[in-house]
């Protein structure tokens, strides 16, 4: 466990960052662990899926109601992200309450939400791929975004805080929590992937470490370096460093499990 974060027990457990919890901001990165899921979703899944076997919509509608009771709220105060690796961030308004769930899904790829609005709980998924949470600790404003290497390399942290920052955010009361993603311990990848990544920056290459003909890609080192170059400072961002691939008995993960697997899900609420 990484010093950033503390591990919270309890029948649906989750992880928090220190530096959110220090101001009082509400949020969670929730385990595979609490749920009602079976089988290869064994529990907390938040996502049907697309694969040949997929969970119940019963079944992902309850676990986001477990999820949203840690918060005193219910599955009509989540709005969720419709993620299809986009750098789509959406302003999520009143009206987006229950989005993806008791409301229709967005009908475009977003992979990034932000909102001013007060006991709204902006949720986004995650197997590997980075969960990015924000909040401003003055002005009553806060994001959250999925981050895959496609994401990452289109800077969507980037385009997020942007977003917040049209919406009233100050950059330097913005603060970010990194959660648990696929560690640069496990995350190899080709040659295609560190082109894709230096053609955008070549200073890209500080992510990507050498092993043999692949790489080993630092998608935590990548968005922190992404979102100070979009003005959040170092000491803002807060890093679980806590790899799922490595820790599969406690998340779901695709490099461990492929298309049959749950989803765990991360959430912030004003």
């Amino acid at each position: 466990m990484s010093g950033d974060f503390v591990y919270v027990e309890g029948e649906i457990p989750f992880y928090q960052s220190k530096k959110f919890n220090k101001h009082g901001i509400r949020h969670a990165f929730f385990t595979k662990k609490g749920g009602v899921s079976v089988g290869a979703f064994e529990s907390l899944n938040f996502a049907v899926g697309t694969a040949a076997i997929t969970d119940t919509e019963e079944n992902v509608f309850e676990n986001h109601a477990r999820a949203a009771s840690v918060f005193g709220l219910t599955a009509d105060d989540i709005c969720r992200s419709y993620q299809t690796h986009t750098d789509n961030v959406e302003i999520a308004t009143g009206s987006d309450r229950g989005r993806g769930l008791t409301l229709p899904p967005y009908d475009r790829g977003v992979d990034g939400l932000v909102t001013v609005e007060r006991d709204m709980l902006l949720s986004v998924r995650s197997a590997d791929c980075v969960p990015i949470l924000l909040c401003d600790t003055e002005k009553s404003v806060c994001g959250a975004v999925h981050a895959g290497w496609r994401g990452t390399v289109a800077g969507i942290a980037k385009n997020a805080v942007e977003k917040m920052v049209s919406l009233g955010a100050r950059r330097e009361n913005i603060i970010a929590a990194i959660g648990p993603c696929i560690g640069v311990c496990c995350y190899e990848v080709g040659r295609e992937l560190y082109a894709a990544f230096t053609e955008k920056n070549s200073e890209y290459s500080d992510f990507f470490t050498e092993k043999g003909d692949k790489y080993m890609l630092d998608l935590n080192a990548a968005n922190e370096r992404i979102l100070q170059s979009a003005g959040i400072g170092r000491d803002n961002i807060s890093i679980s460093r806590i790899c799922t691939k490595c820790n599969s008995d406690k998340f779901f993960s695709h490099r461990v499990s492929g298309p049959v697997r749950g989803t765990m899900s991360a959430f912030i609420c004003l």
